[in-house]
């Protein structure tokens, strides 16, 4: 089996050698630079890649990873496509070799995202199609591009011990960017639900609530919109950018995926701020019976906090349940030592369950 690792670049010296390094056992490493201004392709050089300089013109990030592809040598079986600001796990080569198989046309490995190199703890993870064979594949989308099959069959295989780490990098720029490019993409194909759902997050972000609804609506409305936690995340958004009916789209979204904690600490926040003690009780019980994360990219690493146990313990003083206030108050304490908030209101809690002993004996 012969693999190559390949992508494009624009100004990654930072990056250059750590995934010039992390490909180190592919047969090929293969960069497409796409106009560098600092010396991104002299590193890749010394560190034995192969890099083309081409250009795009239009600008669209699926002309220049297919461009990059068509690059590939084609004595190639396996192809990895990975980013600059992303790097392979060692021992990678034996287990893409052992998960992969004649049949296979792509393969799905784990992406953990960090938000540095030397810290190892995960910001979230997901699976992605990073692995793929060398002939029938192609990128669509101008941006958010998917690799897809355009012959055949596809037949995908899974690898979780297949690591790919990202970055975050906060010095590249804001995803604002993108918009152009995702207009472009969603007129393309209107029906593509992905795309739709992107766009109107990233509206939201960009303030531009009206339109954002407008389309995270056509998104729900959209038959290829059938992933349950993703529907669920357009209801939040949709939640935040239309107040006035913000409980109605938050119901919605837990009867969508009320597997998600994310929901729930919506649901609380919003109990919360309207003093309804015994629905934020509810709601942060279920919200804390949830203790394991999706796994997709949708997962929101702050829902995973105190603040449930937080506002469950404030619930449970106001309905006079001191024993649970107590409990968890003490978890939402664990989860933030530093927060004087959470300790006087431990404090406070203890007091009130020992003035009520007192008072029952």
């Amino acid at each position: 089996m012969k693999v190559a690792v390949y992508t494009i670049a624009l100004n990654e010296a930072a990056n250059a050698e750590r995934w010039a390094n992390s490909a180190v056992d592919a047969d090929y490493r293969i960069v497409a630079d796409t106009g560098s201004t600092d010396d991104t392709v002299e590193r890749l050089t010394r560190a034995g890649v192969t890099v083309h300089r081409i250009a795009v013109r239009p600008w669209r990030f699926d002309d220049a990873r297919n461009a990059a592809m068509a690059l590939i040598p084609p004595d190639v079986d396996v192809c990895c496509t990975m980013d600059m600001d992303r790097f392979l796990e060692p021992g990678w080569r034996a287990k893409l070799e052992a998960a992969w198989t004649p049949e296979t046309t792509a393969l799905y490995c784990q992406t953990v995202y960090r938000s540095s190199v030397e810290d190892p703890t995960p910001l979230r993870s997901w699976p992605a199609k990073n692995f793929h064979h060398r002939w029938g594949y192609r990128f669509k989308r101008a941006v958010h591009e998917a690799l897809v099959l355009t012959r055949d069959k596809e037949i995908t295989a899974n690898s979780s011990d297949i690591v790919m780490f990202e970055v975050q990098d906060l010095a590249k720029p804001t995803r604002s960017s993108y918009l152009p490019l995702m207009e472009v993409a969603h007129k393309e194909d209107p029906g593509d639900a992905q795309i739709c759902f992107w766009l109107g997050r990233d509206l939201m972000w960009a303030n531009q609530h009206d339109r954002a609804v407008q389309l995270l609506e056509r998104y729900l409305a959209l038959p290829t919109s059938t992933w349950g936690e993703e529907r669920s995340e357009a209801m939040r958004y949709i939640a935040r950018m239309r107040p006035e009916q913000k409980l109605s789209w938050l119901d919605k979204a837990r009867m969508e995926a009320p597997h998600r904690r994310e929901i729930w600490l919506d649901l609380a926040e919003e109990f919360h701020g309207k003093a309804d003690w015994l629905n934020l009780f509810w709601a942060c019980t279920n919200g804390i019976e949830k203790t394991h994360r999706t796994g997709s990219y949708l997962d929101d690493a702050h829902c995973w906090g105190f603040r449930l146990f937080d506002l469950g313990a404030i619930a449970s003083w106001h309905l006079d349940v001191m024993g649970r206030a107590v409990e968890w108050g003490q978890r939402a304490l664990e989860l933030d030592m530093g927060n004087q908030r959470l300790k006087d209101n431990l404090d406070f809690f203890i007091r009130r369950r020992e003035e009520a002993r007192v008072q029952n004996d």
